[in-house]
Order: C-alpha cells, then sequence, then structure tokens
C-alpha cells in the first residue's frame, strides 16, 4: 500500500477547490493545511476541508508533516512561491503556467533542482484517456508523417471575469490573456503531439474587453520543426463559448479532439472512431464547469514521483515549453514579425 503523502496548498480560489477535492479523492494524499491572502476566506477554507489554515506564508512551510505544496495562486507569483517552498524541503506541485516569463520559470525549475525536490506543472489534459490515444498513436507512426496541427479554443468570460479590482488580465500577475491562461492547455497539447515549433507568428487585440491590459482574441500561424504547419486561435471573446478542439491531420488521417472526447478519427486502415473518452470538463464559458479529474490524475503521478524518486511526467523543464511558446507569439505580436524559436 502506497504510504499517504501530506500535502499543503496555496491559493483558496477556484482552482484551488478543484486541486483541493482531487487530494481528497486519493487514497495516498491528504490535505492538511492551506494557506491563503484574507483570513476570513480562508478560515472559511480550511474549515471546509477539515484543514490547518494560514495567512503567513512562512508559518504556512513550517506545517508539520507536508511534503508537497500546491501553488494555484495568480501565474506571477508562482516561481517566487515556488522556490520559497523548496528552500524549506517541499516538492511543488505549481498550476499552469509555471509562471510568466522564461527567467522566472528557469529560477524556479533551479531552484528545485539545488533543493533536491520535485517539481511538477498542471497539465492534466495530458493524463486523459482521449488525449493519451492520439497521442499513442503518433508516436507509433500510424498517422505517418504529420502535416497540420490545429488549435481552437473559442471560449467565453463575462464581464465580472475582468472586472476592475482583478489580476486577471493582467500583465504583471495574468502575464497575458486568453493564451496564457485559458488556452495554454491546448497549446500544450499541439506541441506536445506535433513537436517543438520552429516559426511563429501572430497576431493579438483586445476585441470584447478593451479595458484590459492583455488581449482576449490572439490568431497565430506556426511551423513546426518537423515541417508541418499549424494555425492557434485562442479567445475569450467568442460568445457563447465552444469547446476546445484539436485537430492534428497526418499523410495517414486525421483525428480531432472535441473537448476531452474524440469525435473524428478517420485514419488509413482503422476503424472510424467517435466519442471515445469522457467529456470531463469545460471551461469554454465557466471557468468554474471543470470536472477535478485531470488533476487528480495528474496528482497522483506526482505522488508516485516523490514515492519511486523518479521524475514527474509533466516536470519543471517539460511545462516551460508551452511558456516558451506562449512568449514567441506576445513577442511576435508586438513586433509584428515573426518569431524563430530557440530549438
Amino acid at each position: 500500500m502506497t504510504k499517504q503523502i501530506d500535502f499543503g496548498l496555496v491559493g483558496c480560489g477556484m482552482i484551488g477547490k478543484v486541486q483541493a477535492e482531487a487530494i481528497r479523492s486519493l487514497p495516498a494524499a491528504r490535505l492538511t493545511a492551506v494557506c491563503g491572502r484574507h483570513e476570513k476566506s480562508t478560515a472559511e477554507f480550511a474549515e471546509a476541508f477539515g484543514v490547518r489554515g494560514y495567512t503567513d506564508y512562512d508559518e504556512f512551510l513550517k506545517h508539520p508533516g507536508m511534503q508537497i505544496v500546491s501553488i494555484c495562486t495568480p501565474n506571477g507569483t508562482h516561481a517566487e512561491l515556488g522556490m520559497r517552498a523548496a528552500q524549506a524541503g517541499q516538492h511543488l506541485l505549481v498550476e499552469k503556467p509555471i509562471d510568466i516569463t522564461l527567467e522566472r520559470a528557469d529560477a524556479l525549475i533551479e531552484a528545485c533542482d539545488r533543493a533536491g525536490v520535485k517539481l511538477a506543472v498542471i497539465f492534466q489534459s495530458r493524463f486523459l484517456p482521449a488525449v493519451l490515444q492520439i497521442k499513442q498513436a503518433i508516436e507509433e507512426g500510424r498517422l505517418g508523417r504529420l502535416m497540420i496541427g490545429d488549435a481552437y479554443i473559442k471560449w467565453y468570460r463575462a464581464p465580472e471575469y475582468y472586472a476592475p479590482g482583478t489580476w486577471r488580465g493582467t500583465l504583471a500577475l495574468d502575464g497575458g490573456g486568453a493564451l496564457i491562461n485559458q488556452a495554454i492547455h491546448t497549446v500544450d497539447l499541439l506541441r506536445w503531439m506535433m513537436g517543438p515549433v520552429e516559426t511563429a507568428f501572430a497576431m493579438k487585440a483586445t476585441l470584447r474587453y478593451p479595458h484590459i491590459e492583455a488581449e482576449d482574441s490572439l490568431v497565430a500561424s506556426l511551423r513546426f520543426q518537423n515541417g508541418a504547419l499549424g494555425v492557434i486561435e485562442a479567445t475569450t471573446s467568442v460568445k457563447p463559448g465552444f469547446k476546445r478542439r484539436l485537430e492534428i491531420s497526418g499523410e495517414r488521417g486525421t483525428v480531432i479532439l472535441d473537448g476531452d472526447a474524440i469525435s473524428c478519427w478517420m485514419v488509413d486502415g482503422e476503424s472510424h472512431v467517435s466519442g471515445e473518452g469522457e467529456q470531463i470538463t469545460d471551461g469554454s464559458a465557466n471557468p468554474a464547469a471543470i470536472s477535478n479529474e485531470g488533476h487528480r490524475r495528474q496528482i497522483e503521478d506526482l505522488i508516485l514521483a516523490v514515492t519511486e524518486n523518479r521524475t514527474p511526467a509533466v516536470d519543471g523543464r517539460e511545462g516551460r515549453k508551452s511558456l516558451e511558446l506562449v512568449r514567441a507569439l506576445y513577442a511576435s505580436a508586438l513586433s509584428g514579425e515573426s518569431v524563430k524559436l530557440q530549438l
């Protein structure tokens, strides 16, 4: 039987609740402490999950028995909080993105290396059955040479999501808008399946919410290292919001992921597949309308990485790759020129 591992969680918002529920569902995990900025909301969160609540981060890091700290705070705080946890000897689970700049991401990775602790970055979509089925088919060469890879994340966020005073859509804490926050999961899948991007060109705009600093709409064209081409459409401006869509085409056929299920499997010599996988999450219009199933699977992987002393499936270096592409797309959108990525 796997020994139970104690978790602490930083950030008592929506995604913190998703992670707390995922941790609670795993026999090998136990949530023992949470840390938040506000006394009232932190106390309510702690009471709901039957754990100790802290508003002092340094005191939280001293909580007895805690082995893994999960960072569920705004994007631009991940590296700073994570480095302090690593220095305290805690393994780390960091929500996407790893942070908002490559410099901060590298600093966090190096801090975890120095401290000898595990670092995992949340990209829970990689752990879903339909996604793994497509990834396996690509790795086995069943699609043949990859030619086109497209990611469409045409989501909607209501006005209150970007209300004045929130961190969302700010450059300092969100690091951008629809691309780095909402679309990054599917961008990560696209790069994971198609391989590294060689050249990228992007355009961005604030079409629905001009008061925010970052974009609510971005389109991009890509050339992958293997010669394939692709596009990305990332929005929080498209009403009413649609399930994310990932299309992978090779010389032998095409597979399409709609939401978390396969809607098309048309590959030479294989039966047509439709509906494979389960629609377990849908944040297309409501950010709270997501399941914790992907988080549960990834947290389970981190627990095994700690107990078996191996690298997590999505470690810091792997989590950095999607941020590198996001930053390249933002650089292109600002300059009006294509950007060549360092491979």
